[in-house]
């Protein structure tokens, strides 16, 4: 199976007053140019291109932060991290993420008032990060959400809630897409309401805390004991 029909699925949706498409649409007070939509979608499908085939852990969570897809692309990923990646005048581009380019698409002020230097920086995302390149290889995982778009309260893109369970449903199309990407990978639930959308589409997967809200290190300890149970069947 190639990318395109997943990339179809999750370029479809419109966005609204409540829900952002950060891969289809731009965001007029916090975009830094009218060119972010595609430099995310970039980003995406080479982060994803570059694990078909390898990834042989799906870490699934429940919807994207503002802190993180809607700017850089990638499922529990900041933007920030990845434009270091891409190296400095200090220190050599590395490949954790994806090679190639990497683009900043966050503007330099937000619409909250804060000031963004240095691109936008979600704490779970580098929880995350820090715990699955503690115990393997980047590209030996994928990360991705049970809805795929980023749900905000109305009018207010930077904020984050909880998506709907109508719109949990509206997105399990786009959800098994992903996830027939790669039928060879151990599948993992980060918090409740992902387990529960993964056991509505009659799929199991391990469950495991999701880091925010003081949960890191239950997740850390969770994910090494699941990764050390699969190398000592």
């Amino acid at each position: 199976m190639t990318l395109t029909p997943f990339l179809d699925l999750l370029h479809a949706r419109i966005s609204s007053s409540t829900v952002f498409n950060p891969w289809r649409d731009t965001d007029p007070l916090n975009d830094a140019s009218p060119a972010a939509p595609q430099h995310r979608l970039s980003h995406l499908t080479r982060y994803l291109e570059e694990r078909r085939n390898r990834a042989h852990w799906i870490l699934i969570a429940e919807a994207p932060g503002y802190q993180g897809a809607k700017f850089s692309g990638c499922a529990m990923t900041s933007e920030r991290r990845l434009l270091e990646d891409a190296g400095s005048q200090n220190a050599a581009p590395t490949q954790r993420f994806f090679s190639g380019k990497k683009f900043r698409t966050s503007g330099t002020l937000l619409s909250n008032g804060r000031q963004n230097p240095a691109g936008a920086l979600e704490p779970t995302a580098t929880m995350v990060w820090n715990t699955m390149l503690g115990l393997g290889h980047s590209h030996d995982f994928v990360l991705w959400n049970a809805f795929a778009w980023h749900p905000h309260h109305p009018l207010s893109p930077l904020t984050n809630r909880t998506p709907t369970d109508a719109e949990l449903e509206s997105g399990k199309e786009t959800l098994r897409a992903f996830l027939a990407l790669f039928p060879q990978g151990h599948l993992v639930a980060i918090g409740r309401k992902s387990q529960a959308t993964l056991a509505s589409l009659g799929i199991s997967a391990h469950p495991v805390r999701h880091p925010a809200n003081g949960g890191g290190r239950l997740f850390h300890q969770q994910m090494r004991e699941l990764l050390a149970a699969s190398a000592n069947p």
